[in-house]
């Protein structure tokens, strides 16, 4: 039951999770504003029904239009989604093959959407599939994708800098991997590490990081 003294049922819970698959693909395109006629007609609901239900969960709207940030934000709390499902991973050419493929994460379901180069005049180049893309692509892909839990893993000289990078394009939640201590802002979740062996360890703590951020 939600703070208005809805019942929120298991059907219910079964359409918010379309509605998040829906919105996450529309920002990925580049979308900003989802619109009520639209994503009724898409998923092929009522529209006085997907109204109602984004009023359950305290979405309210005018002119039919409603950023998409606001909805994945209440879909992703109402469905309790797990933030660190997904990762960008900022590397150098050495290490990002073995982070990529690292079983540990696929252990702990986390999943290197997208990965990025901070070293100058880079020519993307891909990893089995995974495009590695320069560092100044990813404030724009940050956004559309909504990724909030970064990977650091390159050279030590180039790890604050990383770190950096990953804070401005909107991190909660940052991993260095680069054998060097760094200082991460207020309101993140950093944890220094020396590799991938201790990631159960790592993860745990950085949920914890977050858990406090948020009181």
């Amino acid at each position: 039951m939600n703070e208005k003294g809805y019942i929120l049922t298991e059907e219910f819970r079964k359409r918010a999770l379309r509605y998040l698959t829906y919105l996450k693909f529309q920002k990925v395109k580049g979308r900003n504003i989802f619109d009520i006629n639209e994503i009724s007609s898409e998923l092929g609901y009522n529209k006085a029904s997907v109204s109602n239900d984004l009023h359950l969960l305290g979405i309210y709207h005018l002119n039919n239009s409603i950023p998409i940030g606001i909805g994945i934000d209440a879909f992703e709390s109402f469905l309790v989604v797990n933030r660190l499902s997904e990762a960008f991973l900022i590397c150098n050419s050495k290490q990002a093959k073995k982070i990529i493929h690292a079983k540990e994460l696929a252990q702990q379901g986390i999943k290197v959407v997208a990965a990025f180069d901070p070293s100058p005049n880079l020519e993307p180049y891909e990893i089995d599939a995974i495009k590695v893309l320069s560092a100044d692509r990813i404030d724009s892909l940050s956004d559309r994708m909504h990724i909030q839990f970064m990977i650091i893993a390159t050279e030590k000289e180039q790890a604050q800098h990383a770190a950096n990078i990953a804070a401005n394009a909107g991190a909660k939640a940052i991993i260095n991997m680069s054998g060097v201590e760094l200082v991460f802002p207020d309101g993140i979740a950093g944890i220094n590490t020396n590799g991938i062996e201790k990631l159960e360890e790592d993860i745990a703590k950085i949920q914890a990081l977050m858990a406090s951020n948020t009181r």
